[in-house]
């Protein structure tokens, strides 16, 4: 309880003081990311658009911001979901969304959220990197029981920093390049956490210099896919270690 207070008040300081957080200040990039706006457009093999039943697919954006993503997957044909724990960021993404159909936005805890149903696609960018690392393993967790079978995790893996320590080696510890958050993320990192659960990567590709989201000194992006496996499946088996198609960090 004390815990999750403290990260509530942490989150609401950084979203309230000097007025509020602005568009394009700190970690907000201004608008949807654009690798993550390619997958919406473009995707090879598709990501899922019809959920259970053949209803409109939901989608859940946890650490959503100012729910720019969360308009891009309204737009795109999903029910779309944003999860925030700062009252203040919640209300900026109220009033960045308008209304709009199809796209909403609530405060709570990821780790506590039950959303009755499981989500078609749940897409993390800047969430992971900004949990506590301890806290890691317990999002996987997650990932895997928000997501019904056939759906995906979409993550946006940042900041990557090729010639600094690999946090992989140190999952559980903020390693890598400096403190957090942000902490510093790789794709093996999040390859390891996602080992042995019901989630099959699909792909896991860098993203070009020009699509980057955020110009942070030194920082790459990587945009993975992983579908969630049967309920019935056995875990998945360790990864293999990635080679360079994915930038091997």
């Amino acid at each position: 309880m004390a815990e999750a207070a403290a990260a509530v008040a942490k989150w609401e300081a950084m979203w309230s003081r000097d007025g509020g957080l602005q568009p394009g200040q700190a970690f907000d990039a201004s608008a949807v990311e654009p690798a993550f706006a390619d997958l919406l457009r473009a995707a090879d093999p598709p990501l899922p658009r019809e959920g259970a039943g053949g209803a409109r697919p939901r989608a859940l954006v946890p650490g959503c911001g100012r729910g720019y993503a969360v308009a891009e997957l309204a737009r795109a044909g999903y029910e779309a979901t944003g999860l925030e724990l700062a009252p203040t960021a919640v209300q900026a993404a109220r009033e960045h969304l308008g209304g709009q159909p199809d796209a909403h936005v609530q405060g709570g805890d990821f780790f506590d959220f039950d959303p009755g149903a499981g989500f078609d696609l749940v897409y993390d960018c800047t969430f992971l990197c900004a949990i506590p690392p301890e806290r890691r393993a317990d999002w996987a967790a997650k990932i895997e029981q928000l997501l019904r079978p056939g759906g995906e995790l979409v993550a946006l893996i940042f900041p990557c920093f090729p010639d600094g320590p690999d946090p992989a080696d140190a999952p559980d510890t903020a390693g890598g390049a400096g403190g957090g958050p942000p902490y510093a993320m790789s794709p093996r990192l999040v390859e390891r956490l996602l080992a042995g659960r019901r989630l099959a990567r699909l792909s896991l590709e860098a993203v070009p210099a020009e699509r980057l989201a955020r110009r942070v000194s030194r920082a790459g992006e990587f945009v993975g896919r992983w579908q969630r496996l049967p309920d019935d499946a056995p875990g998945g088996e360790a990864p293999a270690e990635l080679g360079e198609a994915a930038g091997e960090r």
